[in-house]
């Protein structure tokens, strides 16, 4: 009798657990205004129901406040720097930024009760509002070492944005590698608690000679990033970082 007790116990106490687990998801970029505009789709793949939320953060940590509108047309922020969501099985979301203000950039944190798949969409407008380049990225998780290759040939840049999801600042060491894995120079930024930056690899290495290579970063406590490739006439791509081993 008491080992069915037992059993029962454990496995209402096993229930309540999976029940009350979260999934939390991180996209490193977010711009808008100044022709920029970016696009969050979210999809549920689980056989249950998935409730959560995505909360927007300026570079400086403050609220992202900002109108967002789903697929239907529906405002769903309000202006706000949060947008909730439902998914049943199988569903998915489209949320849209809009209005045009001065640039603006941040991160975005998703956050689940299930497993919920996601891309965001980086679209560069022209003054008529047509897209001239765009570009996708996945969601994001948090890692203590990773890299992005590096183009600066021929007229295109290399940018990073890195966010960090922790209370506590992060001193982000930089090292620069060439083609041959050769290491080039190295640099050490300090990003405060739930800050974010985005800069080109010339502006963290300034006077660097164009080169293919291998930007690789690694700090104490994880982080989240991305990176983008810009040729000579602002056209641009986003490759997502690799894990690299301690």
């Amino acid at each position: 009798m008491k080992r069915v007790l037992f059993s029962i116990v454990f496995m209402l106490a096993v229930s309540a657990a999976a029940s009350a687990q979260s999934f939390t998801y991180y996209f490193p970029q977010v711009a808008l205004g100044s022709g920029w505009r970016t696009t969050i789709f979210v999809s549920n793949a689980t056989a249950g129901p998935a409730a959560g939320t995505i909360t927007f953060t300026k570079s400086d940590s403050s609220p992202f406040n900002a109108n967002w509108v789903d697929e239907a047309g529906n405002n769903v922020t309000g202006g706000a720097a949060r947008i909730s969501f439902t998914l049943g099985s199988g569903e998915s979301r489209k949320f849209v930024s809009v209005g045009d203000t001065s640039l603006t950039i941040g991160y975005a944190t998703v956050s689940a009760n299930a497993s919920v798949l996601g891309t965001a969409m980086f679209s560069e407008l022209d003054a008529s509002g047509n897209i001239m380049a765009e570009a996708g990225v996945p969601m994001a998780i948090p890692l203590g070492k990773q890299a992005v290759f590096v183009d600066t040939t021929n007229g295109f840049r290399t940018g990073v944005a890195i966010a960090n999801p922790n209370s506590n600042p992060l001193e982000i060491h930089f090292e620069l590698l060439t083609d041959t894995g050769q290491l080039v120079t190295t640099s050490i930024r300090t990003l405060p608690g739930y800050q974010q930056f985005a800069l080109f690899t010339d502006e963290l290495f300034p006077g660097q000679a164009p080169m293919v290579g291998r930007l690789q970063f690694w700090c104490t406590n994880p982080m989240v990033a991305v990176a983008l490739r810009f040729s000579p006439s602002v056209m641009f791509t986003t490759m997502p970082p690799i894990a690299v081993a301690n």
